[in-house]
């Protein structure tokens, strides 16, 4: 074998120098620092020698020995470029947030010098016709991105692997103030990122969705910040316990919620229904009505109130946790307005209103009564006693009469005839 029965070979195995020949050359070869060396896959004659890492950027010698006549060797020397870089052993590392950044280490070359990888450019997955620079890549979306490999800032036309690149941002939503009413709700909350902080207020594309228990989504106050925003909710039930949520979207990606419990404030309670007046005992009203079928708020009381009908006086007010009441010791014979609300601690329901009258005062006619008989009585017993006087004086009167007509005619007969009739 002579040194024209060997050729150079350059499409067998990239990265590899290869040499073929109608001779076996398997044993013929000789590689310094005991390269391995493989045969071709599709061309049987061929067999190849991939360079070390020391020897990129300096000369490759192969030798060839002819049976074992060393001095029918010859060799060859090639020169061994960067393109013969084997890319497999570039590590890259992921990026973990935004702006994305991915660190490159090269394998160890000593011969070679002012080795670099930049320029990065990513295409989406699913897109792959847009490409971007690394420092444009969006969160929640996946990338393949390579790197272009440079040499003294000039590019060697060889890239890095792809490696795929997705940075999910890790957004933290927290509430920072709740203004609430009986019927509506409007929370506020920041967003902060731990991986994404400074890029934060440039995600335009980020938004987010409001839910409230059993609402329609609520209405977000514009305009609403990357990096926070309000919400409202109205028509709520007062006094009602609901939990909230902010979603965050960015494009076709949707967040867990964040949660917000809430409580609406006390609302006015329903009015009582079925207000019923009754007198008892001429000068006592009882009040009854049906219990109101919501108070909205904590407490769940009654507030009754009584005035004369007409008279602008405060009126008489009682708290009561009962749906009945009964007032006494009333003006007889008055008309009295009396008014009940229910209370929740903070509201009183509309009033529910009604006129009654009390009777007259019996005890008072009873005992007028019989005064007026006592005193018939009375009168009745005097005249009986005058009358009873004036006959026995009358009497007296008649005998003292006769007494003195006697004395009258005794006085007048002479004495004679005094002493005649005498015996």
């Amino acid at each position: 074998m002579s040194e024209g029965d060997v050729k150079e070979e350059t499409s067998c195995i990239p990265g590899y120098v290869c040499y073929g020949s109608d001779w076996d050359i398997s044993s013929s070869i000789s590689t310094p620092n005991n390269l391995s060396v493989v045969q071709c896959t599709n061309d049987k004659k061929t067999f190849c020698v991939r360079p070390a890492n020391e020897d990129i950027c300096s000369d490759l010698t192969v030798t060839f020995t002819s049976g074992e006549c060393r001095a029918s060797s010859f060799s060859f020397t090639e020169s061994i470029s960067v393109d013969f870089l084997n890319t497999s052993e570039i590590k890259q590392s992921k990026p973990t947030g935004l702006p994305a950044e991915i660190t490159t280490t090269l394998p160890d070359l000593p011969k070679c010098k002012n080795l670099s990888v930049s320029n990065y450019t990513c295409s989406e997955k699913h897109n792959p016709n847009v490409t971007m620079k690394l420092s444009e890549l969006e969160p929640f979306t996946d990338y393949n991105c390579t790197g272009l490999i440079l040499q003294n800032n000039t590019s060697i036309n060889k890239t890095t692997p792809s490696v795929h690149v997705r940075v999910d941002c890790d957004l933290t939503i927290t509430y920072t103030k709740n203004d609430l009413t009986s019927t509506s709700t409007e929370f506020s909350w920041t967003t902060t990122s731990k991986n994404c902080q400074q890029e934060l207020p440039n995600l335009h594309k980020l938004s987010y969705d409001c839910i409230c228990d059993g609402q329609k989504p609520g209405k977000g106050m514009k305009p609403t910040r990357p990096d926070g925003g309000k919400c409202s909710f109205n028509n709520l039930k007062p006094f009602t316990d609901y939990t909230c949520r902010v979603q965050f979207k960015y494009k076709t990606y949707m967040s867990n919620s964040s949660d917000v419990k809430l409580k609406t404030n006390p609302g006015i309670p329903d009015p009582v229904n079925g207000l019923q007046l009754h007198v008892q005992e001429h000068n006592m009203i009882k009040v009854v009505w049906q219990k109101s079928n919501d108070f909205k708020g904590e407490q769940k009381k009654y507030k009754v109130r009584i005035n004369k009908a007409g008279e602008k006086q405060q009126k008489t007010e009682i708290l009561v946790s009962n749906h009945e009441f009964v007032f006494k010791d009333l003006s007889y014979s008055t008309t009295y307005e009396v008014e009940v609300t229910a209370y929740n601690g903070e509201h009183e329901s509309i009033p529910k209103t009604g006129n009654i009258s009390t009777f007259y005062n019996d005890k008072a006619v009873i005992g007028f009564r019989v005064f007026l008989i006592i005193l018939t009585s009375v009168a009745l017993l005097f005249v009986t006693y005058k009358f009873y006087i004036q006959k026995l004086r009358k009497s007296t009167n008649d005998v003292n009469d006769d007494m003195e007509l006697e004395a009258i005619y005794e006085n007048r007969q002479s004495p004679g005839l005094r002493h005649k009739e005498a015996h």
